[in-house]
C-alpha cells in the first residue's frame, strides 16, 4: 500500500475509533498525521539527518569529520551540545524552522557535492540532566528522515538509548544507521566483540540496521558513513520511507491497543442472539400473561355472546366496563408490569401485582419492566459485542442501556395492542341465532302446553296435534340449547387457544421488528464502523514508500 493511501487510512481509523483508543496511542497517531502534513508543506527534496546519542558518544566530533571541518563545538565538559545545530550545503530555512533549529551553518563548499540536499542536525544528549535537551532531541528525532545513532563503546548497551529509543524503531531499517564511535580506543578483538554483541541486542529488539565502526579522530569509518548519506540523498526517498515507517509503527501500536482491550477484527454483520433478546423482552413485558388474559377475555366474551338468552347477563362483571363486540371493546388486558395513561380498571396479573392497561397507544412500562429490559439488552450486548475493544464495547453497552426505557414502552404498547387485536368471529352470531331459535321454540312450546292446561281446566281440550307440537317444541328447544351450549364450549376453548397463540405470535413478530429497527440497525452500524476501523488499522502495517 502506498504512503498517501496509508495516511488516508490512518486518518479514517482515527475518525472511526479514535475516541476509543488509549490517549497515548491516539496522540501518537495524530502526531504522525500532523508530521506528514507539515513535511508535505516544507517539501521532501532535502533529507534531514539527525545525529543522536548519549553524553560522551562524540556526535559533534563525528559531524565535523563527516563535513570535513569543525562546525560543531567540542568540549571536555558535558553536555557540549546544548542546542541543536543545523548544517547544510544550501540554505534550508524552511526545513530548519520546521525542526525548530535556530543555530545554523551553511557550508557553501558542499553545495556542488552530492550531499548538497542533506540537512545534518547535531542534537543535544538524550540523557542530559536538562529536561529541555532531551525534549529537543526527541522532537527532532521524530521529524528527521534518517537518524544516525552514535554510541560510545563503553555504553553501547545503555538502557536509556535502547529502551527509550532503539527498541521502538523496528520499522525504521531504512531510516536508521548505528555508529560505534571512538573505536580508536579499542583493540581489533574488542571492536569485533562489541559489534557482534550490539548486533545481538538489536536483533533481540527487532531492529534491523547497518552498524558502522568509526572514529572521528582517525577517520576510520567516516567515508563509509559519508557514502551511505550520499546514497540516501541521491535516492530522495528518505522522507517518504521515514513517514511510511511512522505509519507502520503507529499501526502496530493501534493493533496492540486493540488486542489489549480485547478487540478482534472480523466480519460482524451476522449478529447472533436476536431470538433470545426478543424472548427476553417479551418475558419482561409480560407477553405470556397478556396472551392468557386475551384468551380468558375471549372465552368470557364468547360465553356471553353464545349463552342461553336468559343467562346472557350472567358473568357480565367478569369484563371491566361490560363492553361488547371486539377484543378492543371487550377487554382490558392483564399485562405484568405495564401501565396506561388512559382511564381504566385494575386487574391482577399472574405475577400478583396490580397492572393497568387500557389501549396500546397509552401503555408505558413500569420501572421493574424497564430494569428487566435493561438486563435483557445487557446480556445481548455482552454476547454480540464481545469482539469489540473494551472501551468501544462499554460505549455501545451504555448507549443501548439508555434505550431500555423507550424500548420497554414500545414493547408494552405492542403487547397491549396485540392483546386487544382479536375480533368477534362469525360463529358467535350463528350460535346466538340457534340459541334464540331454541329459546323461541321452548317458549312457544311452553305457551302451548300452558294454554292446554288452562283450557283443559275450563273443560275445553286442545287438539291432540297441537298438544304434541307444543311438547315437541319444548323438547326440541331444550335439546337444541344443550347441544349448542356444549358445542360452543368446545369452540370457545379452541378459539381461546387460537387467540393466545395469535397474540403471542403477532406480538413476538412486532417485538422482533422493533428490535431490528431500534436496536439491531444502530448496533449493526456500530459493528460495521468497528469493522472498517479494524480493517483500516490492519492496512497500516502494509504501508511502504
Amino acid at each position: 500500500m502506498d504512503l498517501p493511501t496509508g495516511l488516508k487510512n490512518l486518518e479514517q481509523a482515527l475518525d472511526l475509533g479514535g475516541d476509543y483508543l488509549d490517549g497515548a496511542v491516539r496522540g501518537q497517531a495524530r502526531d504522525v498525521l500532523a508530521r506528514a502534513r507539515q513535511r508535505g508543506l516544507v517539501g521532501t527534496e532535502r533529507t534531514v539527518v539527525a545525529l543522536a546519542g548519549a553524553t560522551g558518544s562524540g556526535k559533534s566530533s563525528l559531524l565535523n569529520a563527516i563535513v570535513g571541518q569543525e562546525v560543531a563545538g567540542v568540549a571536555a565538559t558535558r553536555p557540549a551540545t546544548r542546542t541543536p545545530l543545523g548544517v547544510s550545503g544550501r540554505h534550508a530555512s524552511d526545513v530548519l524552522d520546521w525542526l525548530g533549529v535556530r543555530e545554523r551553518k551553511v557550508l557553501l563548499q558542499l553545495a556542488p557535492d552530492t550531499t548538497a540536499n542533506l540537512v545534518l542536525v547535531d542534537l543535544p544528549d538524550i540523557d542530559s540532566t536538562a529536561d529541555t535537551h532531551r525534549a529537543q532531541a526527541e522532537r527532532i528525532i521524530a521529524r528527521a528522515d534518517v537518524v544516525i545513532w552514535v554510541l560510545d563503546p563503553q555504553k553501547y548497551a545503555d538502557a536509556v538509548v535502547h529502551e527509550d529509543f532503539l527498541a521502538a524503531m523496528g520499522e525504521y531499517h531504512s531510516s536508521l544507521l548505528i555508529v560505534i564511535n571512538q573505536i580508536d580506543r579499542l583493540s581489533a578483538a574488542d571492536e569485533e566483540a562489541i559489534v557482534a554483541d550490539l548486533g545481538r541486542i538489536l536483533a533481540a529488539e527487532g531492529v534491523s540496521a547497518d552498524i558502522v565502526a568509526a572514529s572521528a579522530l582517525t577517520g576510520v569509518g567516516v567515508e563509509e558513513i559519508r557514502g551511505a548519506l550520499v546514497e540516501i540523498a541521491a535516492g530522495k526517498r528518505a522522507a517518504a520511507e521515514k513517514l511510511a515507517a511512522d505509519v507502520r509503527t503507529v499501526g502496530a501500536a493501534l493493533t496492540e491497543n486493540l488486542v489489549d482491550q480485547g478487540g478482534y477484527p472480523r466480519d460482524l454483520t451476522d449478529i447472533a442472539g436476536v431470538d433470545d433478546l426478543v424472548t427476553g423482552l417479551a418475558r419482561a413485558g409480560g407477553l405470556n400473561s397478556a396472551a392468557r388474559g386475551a384468551a380468558d377475555n375471549y372465552r368470557r366474551a364468547a360465553r356471553r355472546a353464545t349463552a342461553w338468552p336468559l343467562l346472557r347477563g350472567w358473568g357480565r362483571r367478569a369484563l371491566p366496563g361490560g363492553g361488547k363486540g371486539t377484543g378492543a371493546d371487550l377487554m382490558r388486558s392483564s399485562v405484568a408490569g405495564v401501565t396506561s395513561h388512559s382511564s381504566h380498571s385494575g386487574v391482577m396479573s399472574d405475577a400478583g401485582a396490580t397492572s393497568y392497561v387500557a389501549d396500546g397507544s397509552g401503555a408505558v412500562a413500569s420501572s421493574g419492566t424497564v430494569e428487566k429490559t435493561r438486563v435483557a439488552l445487557g446480556e445481548f450486548i455482552a454476547q454480540a459485542a464481545r469482539f469489540l475493544p473494551r472501551s468501544w464495547r462499554g460505549a455501545v453497552r451504555d448507549e443501548t442501556s439508555r434505550q431500555a426505557a423507550r424500548l420497554a414502552d414500545s414493547v408494552a404498547r405492542i403487547i397491549a395492542r396485540e392483546s386487544q387485536a382479536w375480533h368477534r368471529p362469525r360463529w358467535w352470531g350463528v350460535a346466538a341465532a340457534l340459541q334464540w331459535l331454541a329459546f323461541a321454540a321452548l317458549v312457544l312450546g311452553a305457551l302451548g302446553i300452558g294454554a292446554g292446561i288452562i283450557t283443559e281446566a275450563g273443560g275445553v281440550a286442545l287438539p291432540l296435534g297441537l298438544r304434541r307440537a307444543s311438547l315437541m317444541c319444548v323438547v326440541a328447544g331444550a335439546v337444541c340449547g344443550v347441544v349448542v351450549s356444549m358445542s360452543t364450549r368446545a369452540a370457545r376453548t379452541h378459539g381461546a387457544q387460537r387467540v393466545e397463540r395469535q397474540v403471542t405470535t403477532r406480538a413476538r413478530g412486532a417485538i422482533d421488528t422493533e428490535v431490528r429497527d431500534t436496536v439491531l440497525a444502530p448496533f449493526r452500524t456500530e459493528m460495521e464502523r468497528y469493522r472498517d476501523f479494524a480493517r483500516a488499522v490492519a492496512s497500516l502495517m502494509r504501508v511502504s514508500a
